[in-house]
């Protein structure tokens, strides 16, 4: 961590800066990405947010890029760790387990902004070798472990690799393409879909 400067404590309030730590320039920088672009994250921007200055960021980084990096180390541990995790503590079957998984973006509060935050840096992946790689990353860790509950089944491993496939699209289509906006409906949608998912 670098030494605190003059010019910071002179702008800076010491209750906000103790107050804010890495995570939350991460969050606010996630939620500006949700909004728009990677293009817009920028230390300014976020230090506006935060009502700190620009000075305060260099507690946390190194600089842009290193927020940029772990912003998408943010979100593959969101996106894949954390959410596997849970789903396996839900039901007493796989059948349990992936609806559990495939009803969360209907089961998701709004302001978390899951399905923009993902539309966004896939979006970011087009033009970014490193947000490519973790894209991929969270893709085939997410393959992974729907092959983890299939396996509890009875199919041959083509048979598995094209029900891994149906399970990722739908899960991801749910959450980007945001179909209707009946709860409801899209749980029913779920609990059908791992029907087929187990079925033999």
């Amino acid at each position: 961590m670098p030494p605190h400067r003059a010019s910071d404590a002179s702008t800076d309030t010491e209750a906000g800066t103790a107050r804010l730590g890495a995570a939350d320039w991460v969050e606010t920088g996630l939620r500006i990405l949700a909004a728009g672009n990677v293009d817009d994250v920028r230390v300014e921007v976020i230090a506006r947010e935060l009502g700190v200055t620009k000075g305060s960021f260099y507690w946390h980084f190194k600089n842009r890029q290193d927020l940029l990096e772990r912003i998408l180390d943010h979100w593959t541990h969101w996106a894949t760790v954390q959410i596997t995790r849970w789903a396996r503590s839900e039901g007493q079957t796989a059948r349990d387990r992936l609806v559990w998984l495939l009803s969360l973006p209907a089961r998701s509060r709004p302001d978390r902004h899951g399905a923009d935050i993902e539309l966004a840096i896939r979006n970011w992946a087009r033009q970014d070798p490193l947000a490519a790689e973790t894209v991929k990353t969270v893709d085939a860790m997410r393959a992974g472990f729907f092959r983890e509950l299939l396996g509890e089944l009875d199919l041959d491993a083509d048979k598995r690799a094209e029900r891994v496939a149906i399970a990722q699209s739908f899960m991801l289509g749910e959450a980007l393409l945001k179909t209707g906006h009946d709860r409801e409906a899209r749980l029913a949608n779920a609990r059908a879909c791992a029907d087929l998912l187990t079925s033999g």
